[in-house]
């Protein structure tokens, strides 16, 4: 097994002694434990109010939808740099000191939504759209890798495409030529990506793309030199007479996108769903595919499904882990992507009807999804998303956490994922009912098998009507509070376990002891007292607490990702009040110790913004989490005229 990617080399490398770090992808390394183990600066004792607090602001004139990455030492002179990518396609490097740009480059004409692209924003508050995922550096070639939404025609917003850039991260220069994102999945499904050059005719006789992936989640590198994109569906619909669009995963070879000899600058691609199908899309609430040497995971979401013995059964991926390989170049040929192993979640290919019950139920994780209206036709009753957070791996162990939009936290195997034996493989089942509710194990269990039965059974009268919700349960699910999980972050002890902090919609801040020995129930510790977005009646209020783990490393021996339990910090942007998807909320920033449990089950608070009434922090960001890095911590937020219009970000610093 090949351990050589980014964030994990420096965790190996780095002595204890050392005293700084780099921040090089979303979520802070490839197992995606949004986890820093070598800070040295912020511990228990000094972030607190008389301490710690706002440092310096930088205005940014577009969205930010990406979680910044810090290069230490980046901006010469022993000064971080801090590199930001926003909606207009610009590539920025600030100073994490003086505050002073250090560049600024950009990539191509981003798509103007109000000039003939409103499909790519349906709640009309993204005015761009250009650099959506954040993007990675490989230190091993000193490369920063962005992918980029350009027009295809300057001034055209009918045509765009992806293209893939490599620069030096510490000037934002290119180090070779960009390459454009186009091809046909390899998996003998038929699906082609951004098929920009295959069109039609409209009725104004203008020729149109048929449709557009959308990029979200962040990127990834393999250990093998892979570069690893995954992309989600935009628009869920039938276009040019096609079931458009699919979700896809697709891979380079870093060595052909730096044109060096012999490899390829064609990607390897994979479809999650048949050409006739539709559906799949790996967005993960931005966060990037969890990779561990050659081996790459992903989860979906909603889309067409079918059973197992059918002809698609194992085809049609979505609401699933799907476990790639990654082949690099050889002699020149295109990098491979092979479908190693999934884990199918839902039950989307059944036909089933209130209230959700039949004879097989027993063993199976959830009741059907899919909804048979009268014309025959079967639709997609719900936007469960599987695939509302990206996959962490527990390092050291073959534990697979995948965080979903009903609240729950599945714990897979990642050596057999269990494909459509939904219950029988799970490492701790039923699985665990993170978000709902906290200390009461049994509760948790009945919680879970009450699930199983009641998630959501709208009548065929209402499906034919057009007026079924996607989150009306049948049974009552905490007053019908349905608690989305976008994140997750872990604390690791050992190899043996560590405490995973969760943070649903609606919901408030839980931490609970994860065992890596299948079989092991995760246990409730403790849970703070804010409740995110407590204003807001689900659905909404996403996305619940966005978080990341800082300490320093762990005294004990062979354990490179755990961290010291008595510098342990989390630390969470949240909406205080309000929607940050569909609307903007009004943010807050907090940090807890993360291993000191009050009387009562209690989280210790050791910092927020504001109080309990002012979030103090502004309009938090749809879902970019804080980052910390050697002393500081970085948080993304909007910026918005009077009139609620957005007009940029602003990169918010603090620190001692």
């Amino acid at each position: 097994m090949r351990l050589t990617t980014v964030g994990f080399i420096f965790f190996l490398i780095a002595p204890l002694g050392v005293q700084a770090v780099s921040i090089n992808e979303r979520a802070g390394n490839h197992f995606r434990t949004a986890a820093n183990n070598q800070e040295f600066t912020l511990n228990k004792g000094n972030v607190n109010a008389g301490q710690f607090g706002l440092l310096r602001v930088h205005d940014f004139d577009a969205k930010v939808e990406t979680q910044p990455l810090v290069v230490e030492n980046g901006a010469g002179g022993g000064d971080d740099l801090v590199i930001i990518t926003t909606m207009r396609n610009k590539v920025i490097g600030v100073n994490a000191r003086t505050n002073a740009r250090v560049y600024e480059e950009k990539l191509g004409p981003e798509i103007d939504w109000g000039n003939g692209a409103q499909d790519m924003d349906m709640w009309g508050h993204t005015p761009t759209w250009g650099i959506s995922a954040t993007p990675i550096i490989d230190p091993s070639t000193d490369t920063l890798f962005v992918a980029a939404w350009v027009q295809k025609h300057t001034g055209d917003n009918r045509y765009r495409d992806y293209k893939v850039f490599a620069l030096n991260p510490k000037t934002g220069k290119q180090k070779a030529s960009p390459v454009r994102i186009f091809g046909q999945s390899q998996e003998g499904n038929g699906c082609w990506f951004n098929d920009a050059d295959a069109v039609f005719k409209n009725g104004k006789g203008e020729n149109e793309q048929y449709a557009y992936p959308k990029l979200r989640a962040g990127l990834a590198l393999t250990g093998n030199h892979g570069l690893v994109l995954a992309f989600a569906a935009n628009g869920e619909e039938f276009k040019g007479g096609r079931k458009n669009p699919h979700g896809f995963v697709v891979a380079y070879d870093t060595r052909g996108l730096l044109k060096q000899n012999g490899f390829s600058r064609d990607p390897g691609m994979f479809c999650a769903t048949a050409f006739d199908s539709w559906g799949g899309g790996i967005w993960q609430a931005g966060g990037a595919p969890a990779t561990e040497g050659d081996m790459i995971y992903v989860a979906s979401s909603n889309g067409s499904s079918a059973n197992k013995g059918d002809s698609k059964g194992d085809v049609d991926l979505t609401e699933s882990m799907i476990k790639l390989c990654f082949t690099p170049s050889s002699g020149g040929s295109r990098p491979v992507l092979t479908k190693e192993d999934f884990y199918k979640a839902f039950l989307d290919e059944r036909k089933s009807g209130a209230p959700c019950l039949w004879s097989d139920n027993t063993s199976e994780v959830s009741c059907g999804r899919a909804v048979p209206a009268s014309n025959g036709k079967t639709l997609a009753a719900t936007d469960w998303d599987f695939g509302a957070s990206g996959p962490m791996l527990f390092p050291g162990s073959d534990l697979l956490l995948q965080g979903t939009k009903d609240g729950i936290i599945y714990s897979l195997d990642k050596s057999n994922l269990g494909q459509h034996d939904r219950f029988n493989q799970l490492m701790s089942k039923p699985p665990l009912v993170a978000s709902y509710f906290g200390g009461d194990l049994n509760q948790n269990w009945d919680r879970a098998n009450h699930l199983n039965r009641s998630i959501p059974c709208p009548s065929l009268n209402d499906v034919d009507a057009g007026t079924f919700s996607w989150f009306q349960p049948c049974g009552d699910v905490e007053n019908n509070k349905m608690h989305h999980i976008h994140a997750l972050a872990l604390a690791q002890r050992d190899p043996s376990g560590g405490t995973v902090f969760v943070w649903g919609e609606n919901a408030k801040l839980k931490a609970y002891d994860f065992s890596t020995k299948r079989g092991d129930f995760p246990k409730f510790l403790a849970e703070a007292d804010e409740l995110a977005s407590k204003d807001q009646k689900s659905p909404g209020g996403m996305p619940g607490g966005l978080l990341m783990v800082s300490g320093k490393p762990s005294t004990l021996p062979g354990n490179p990702h755990g961290i010291d339990p008595g510098t342990a910090i989390l630390w969470a942007v949240y909406p205080m009040k309000g929607d940050s998807n569909k609307h903007f909320a009004e943010g807050q920033l907090v940090a807890y110790d993360a291993t000191t449990i009050l009387p009562g089950n209690k989280l210790k608070r050791l910092y927020r913004t504001g109080d309990g009434n002012n979030g103090g922090l502004g309009t938090m960001t749809r879902m970019v989490p804080p980052v910390v890095a050697n002393g500081r911590v970085y948080v993304m937020i909007y910026r918005l005229d009077q009139k609620g219009n957005v007009i940029g970000s602003q990169l918010k610093v603090f620190g001692l």
